[in-house]
């Protein structure tokens, strides 16, 4: 009968495996550590922002450098002047008219001399210049003949893009370091459930070779007891860490910007990625310039030259050429009346200069040299800062690496009490309080082993993203 249900059981997970199995294949994807760094940088947020980031300095670019294009506008217009602008004119016909008769000596109806009246020409008579429709258009070009400040926007625009770009590459080194903090922990959690898996084979395995032991008679119920006690707390820890492991996948989830719902799987283990660091990243001299975070700065301090170039650039003329070509129609009655054309085109150029400010440029110039030396001091503290954390670095990769070589040797030795412990224990010489004790140490010197082997993963990322790899 037990031989029919073990087969049974057997059949079913079988069974399950191969109903599952297509399921998984659909829904589950297997990331490496690289596969899911690259999908970071295709997926998170930030990158994208800090893409449309480049992208609005390539517009900016565009922008600054059409001011210094020709610039066409056209503009049209319509009045009716339902009260005609007037003006007043004096009376200087009628005095002309006289002084003519009077040099004539015309006389008048009486035979007298004609003589023009007293007050002629102090009148005045209103006079409209303008038909009551009013019709114009006109169009003008500019063109930028010269100005300091046009290059000089321009090339700042060209630096503001560069900046963007190492922002950018700044960026994905720091989601690359983000990944891999969020990665790793998974690797732990993974090796630690093989580690207890194999462990609770090892202890069942023990334990019905003790049961049957004892219902031999041959050994007493408290020592099958410990093996109970040891095997449930294996598998209560097993079960720990599998819901630890959830938390920890749905945090790199998160990281690398994944559904959150979704099913994922790492690929990579601990033995793939730890690798030994080269030689020269453990003695080489240390360059502060591979750091993007230096890159970023040296971009922002040409920036703030381009600032005092643009404020002592404000004692330079500015050019300007234009041209204007515009007519305008007149006409008193918009339907009856004949329209007149009054044609007006001019070209020219104006040219403009900054002869005294009272000191306001020498004032920017000198702020935008403070803003300089600021920064080449903070380029200073980072040098020095970059130095002792690749220092600190190289202490702490290699004390990790000597504490994961002692604790692989602890493994070993803790391996062969226990196998020793037990061949005691089955010939009939040893104890279950001597098995429970060697399989305490053996379990607390994987950790250990499995916890330096973090460790040093760890110290090899310190150290890769101090030297700017």
């Amino acid at each position: 009968m037990d031989k029919f249900i073990k087969k049974t059981s057997l059949i079913l997970l079988i069974l399950t495996f191969i109903l599952r199995g297509p399921i998984l294949a659909q829904d589950a994807v297997r990331m490496s550590l690289d596969d899911a760094i690259n999908y970071a940088l295709k997926n998170t947020n930030s990158i994208k922002t800090l893409q449309n980031g480049i992208q609005d300095a390539e517009l900016l670019i565009k922008e600054n450098l059409a001011t210094g294009l020709p610039q066409v506008s056209a503009e049209a217009s319509y009045n009716y002047y339902f009260l005609a602008p007037q003006s007043l004119l004096p009376d200087f016909i009628s005095p002309a008219a006289y002084g003519v008769l009077e040099r004539e000596g015309v006389k008048n109806g009486s035979g007298q001399p004609v003589v023009a009246p007293q007050g002629l020409g102090t009148t005045f008579t209103k006079v409209s210049f303008v038909q009551k429709n009013a019709l114009s258009g006109g169009i003008t070009a500019n063109q930028l003949i010269y100005s300091p400040s046009y290059n000089l926007a321009v090339r700042a625009s060209k630096l503001a893009r560069e900046l963007a770009k190492v922002q950018l590459s700044a960026k994905e080194m720091e989601i690359r370091n983000q990944v891999i903090n969020a990665y790793l922990p998974g690797l732990l959690l993974s090796e630690s459930l093989k580690t207890l898996d194999k462990n609770i084979g090892n202890l069942e395995k023990l334990l019905k070779e003790v049961t049957a032991t004892q219902k031999a008679g041959f050994v007493e119920q408290l020592d099958v007891d410990r093996l109970l006690l040891s095997l449930a707390n294996l598998k209560t820890e097993r079960d720990n860490l599998d819901r630890q492991q959830g938390i920890v996948l749905n945090a790199l989830k998160f990281t690398i910007g994944y559904p959150i719902d979704g099913s994922l799987l790492l690929a990579d283990d601990i033995n793939t990625l730890l690798k030994p660091a080269e030689m020269g990243d453990l003695s080489g001299k240390v360059d502060a310039s591979k750091r993007p975070e230096m890159t970023v700065l040296n971009t922002v301090q040409s920036i703030n030259l381009m600032q005092v170039e643009l404020a002592r650039a404000a004692a330079y003329p500015t050019v300007v050429g234009f041209a204007s070509l515009s007519e305008s129609f007149q006409a008193n009655n918009f339907f009856k009346d004949k329209w007149n054309a009054l044609p007006t085109g001019l070209v020219g150029f104006k040219a403009s200069i900054n002869i005294w400010d009272s000191g306001q440029r020498k004032a920017k110039v000198a702020r935008a040299q403070l803003v300089l030396q600021n920064l080449q001091l903070q380029k200073s503290d980072f040098e020095r800062a970059v130095t002792l954390q690749v220092l600190n670095a190289r202490i702490t990769y290699t004390n990790a690496e000597k504490r994961l070589e002692s604790q692989q040797q602890n493994l070993v030795l803790a391996e062969r009490i226990y196998n020793t412990t037990q061949t005691k224990y089955k010939n009939g010489v040893g104890s279950s309080l001597e098995i429970t004790t060697a399989e305490q140490q053996l379990y607390l010197s994987q950790q250990n082993v499995r916890q330096s082997q973090y460790d040093l993963m760890v110290a090899q990322k310190g150290l890769q993203t101090a030297l700017g790899k």
